[in-house]
């Protein structure tokens, strides 16, 4: 996921915190170890992993709406428009 997003491939950064925060929250999902070690406990890394899902997806929402706001103002500006 962080990977996608570092690369700005945004649907395959979005839909792996899509699947990761839905897994993590089924019966049988747990959070992978994040920031520190196991000695800080499990809820502390699903709180991290979480927290991270849902801002790579706020964070690829905020991408997609700019990038149509200036598409629509290249074509609005376009010669012929």
């Amino acid at each position: 996921m962080l990977d996608a997003l570092k690369h700005r491939q945004w649907d395959e950064a979005d839909q792996h915190a899509a699947d990761l925060y839905s897994w993590m929250n089924s019966k049988q999902g747990f959070a992978p170890l994040t920031i520190g070690d196991e000695s800080l406990g499990k809820e502390w890394h699903r709180t991290i992993a979480s927290f991270t899902c849902l801002f790579v997806q706020t964070k690829v929402k905020e991408i997609r709406i700019r990038r149509a706001r200036k598409q629509q103002a290249s074509q609005q500006n376009a010669p012929g428009a």
